[in-house]
């Protein structure tokens, strides 16, 4: 701490404030000082200097201070009030460095995302996220008015003036806000009425909204007893030979940043030498790992799905297990967000050897999946389906997702602030790591034709999420659906089949290939792998099986 501070704080010690001030100072402070994005958003849906605009502005930021003041109000009293205002004083600094610097909304599967990570003790991507511009916006946002706070001295009145006192100050305020919603009423009315969705850039007051609703769908999700489906599941083959299949869940990578999809740069130079079914047209179901990988798997629809309500049912990985198909998660990431409970799982991520060519950052590259396949495939006895779930492009650290190797693209950030890299270093790292996935994916193909002469082989590539690169002062991903744009929902999946499978399947070489333009959602998964793996259940949906289309080709 600088000797000018010191001396500020040691000058604050000696100043008495109403406890009523201090709480209306900070509750100003925390709603002014944290809602860059809440403004930028109003900005660019309104004229903010106009009398409509500017009078809407003034009554929505005196409505957040407002209700802020009234929490504080209740909660404040000698003995919590300090407490209440420096953690809210810290959470909102924590919050609004995310979403002025990184575009972060807070909704409820952002704060999913937040769970998940503190349940899966990813410690990795917590880390990741920590910079110095992090440090620095919580140094002014939150260190210097907490230490403000705990040196001023409040001054209390008895209990019923202060009462009767803080009474009136909540009304007053009210009143203000009334008069001047009442004033500019029929513009309030229009523009909430069409831009419902400004809402969920308020700090702190969404985020805390958000916590409460997903606490909510946890308490109703953990009374519904565990459903099991497709216990009509068996497995009807087309061939004697066993089918060894991969499923390769994807993490952040964008459709329009694979060359294969028409990108200007070469991303895919490996792939596009295969005979591979590209799927060029797919929407994720979600924009974070939380809400997307359970939603790749499940039979729910998706207007009734939630990741909480898809753990208390049967997934396809499931099915394919009670039908007798051996089923094998190897976790690179963070964890399979419960998809993979019931079946047999290999974390990579636990106790790594740092020894290890592979090793990277507390785990290790992708290319390291590979490297267990055989243990799995021998302590199999029937047909094999590995799912590998990767670290692909997982940001903000896009250059610790490749091996120094593969940096092609260069100079490539290697920030954990992508927004203090510039536009091109941020998408070098990143096409790097799309470049990487290229290699990964190239790799496990080589195996899976390595044994093609025994085996009918199949591979089976799909991104949970896309990235935003700094489009629109946006970063990383998690947006709501509603507001997120395509970089985010737009994923890459593709196929492959070895020539046996293809064979054995139906499936004419002159289907293989192509690209696929028709619109796709992760709804299409789990039918696919039923079909790839000769499973037969009511689940199954023909009209979602990607590959029906080529096996009535050759009917």
């Amino acid at each position: 701490m600088t000797a000018s501070t010191s001396s500020l704080l040691a000058r604050l010690r000696n100043i008495t404030i109403s406890a009523r001030l201090l709480i209306l100072l900070t509750a100003t402070f925390i709603i002014v000082a944290n809602n860059g994005a809440l403004f930028r958003a109003l900005g660019s849906k309104l004229e903010i200097l106009s009398v409509g605009g500017a009078t809407f502005v003034f009554s929505a930021y005196l409505l957040l201070i407002t209700v802020l003041s009234i929490a504080f109000f209740i909660a404040g009293h000698p003995y919590t009030l300090k407490p209440v205002l420096i953690f809210f004083i810290g959470l909102s600094a924590v919050l609004s460095y995310f979403s002025q610097q990184l575009g972060v909304v807070f909704d409820v599967d952002m704060i999913r995302n937040v769970a998940e990570t503190i349940r899966d003790n990813n410690q990795q991507e917590a880390f990741e996220l920590l910079s110095f511009a992090l440090l620095l916006h919580l140094f002014f946002y939150g260190l210097l008015p907490s230490l403000i706070i705990v040196v001023v001295k409040p001054v209390y009145e008895k209990p019923l003036p202060e009462l009767l006192k803080r009474t009136g100050y909540v009304a007053a305020m009210l009143a203000v806000v009334g008069l001047t919603v009442w004033a500019n009423f029929k513009f309030t009315s229009f523009f909430v009425r069409e831009n419902r969705e400004i809402r969920v850039y308020t700090i702190p007051t969404y985020p805390i909204f958000a916590l409460q609703q997903y606490a909510k769908k946890l308490r109703k999700s953990e009374a519904v007893p565990f459903e099991t489906i497709g216990l009509d599941a068996v497995q009807e083959k087309q061939s004697p030979k066993r089918t060894i299949g991969v499923m390769v869940v994807g993490e952040t990578a964008r459709a329009d940043h694979f060359s294969l999809n028409g990108y200007d740069r070469l991303t895919n130079p490996i792939l596009s030498q295969e005979s591979l079914l590209n799927f060029s047209n797919v929407t994720a179901a979600g924009t974070s790992t939380a809400y997307s990988v359970p939603s790749m798997f499940t039979f729910m629809k998706p207007n009734k799905f939630t990741p909480e309500k898809a753990a208390s049912v049967s997934n396809v990985l499931d099915v394919l297990k009670k039908a007798g198909v051996d089923v094998f998660w190897i976790e690179n990431n963070s964890s399979s967000k419960g998809v993979a409970n019931r079946i047999e799982t290999l974390d990579l991520r636990k106790a790594p050897d740092p020894t290890d060519p592979l090793y990277s950052d507390g785990g290790y590259y992708d290319e390291a999946l590979v490297n267990y396949f055989d243990e799995c495939v021998a302590n199999a006895t029937g047909d094999v389906l590995l799912i590998l779930h990767t670290m692909g492009s997982h940001g903000p650290t896009y250059h610790k997702r490749y091996p120094p190797d593969h940096a092609q693209f260069v100079p490539d950030c290697k920030s954990s602030s992508p927004q203090e890299c510039s536009s091109e270093e941020v998408i070098n790292a990143y096409d790097n790591t799309i470049l990487y996935t290229d290699f990964v994916l190239g790799g496990l193909i080589d195996y899976l034709k390595a044994r093609g002469e025994q085996d009918d082989t199949f591979l089976l590539y799909a991104s949970d999420h896309g990235e935003s690169l700094g489009e629109d002062g946006v970063y990383l991903h998690g947006l709501p659906k509603f507001l997120a744009p395509e970089a985010q929902t737009h994923v890459p999946m593709l196929a492959w089949v070895s020539q046996g499978y293809a064979a054995s399947h139906n499936m004419p070489k002159a289907a293989l290939g192509a690209t696929v333009d028709q619109p796709l959602t992760h709804e299409n998964i789990p039918h696919s792998l039923l079909s790839l793996m000769g499973v037969k259940t009511e689940l199954y949906l023909n009209e979602f099986d990607l590959f029906a289309p080529y096996r009535e080709t050759a009917q």
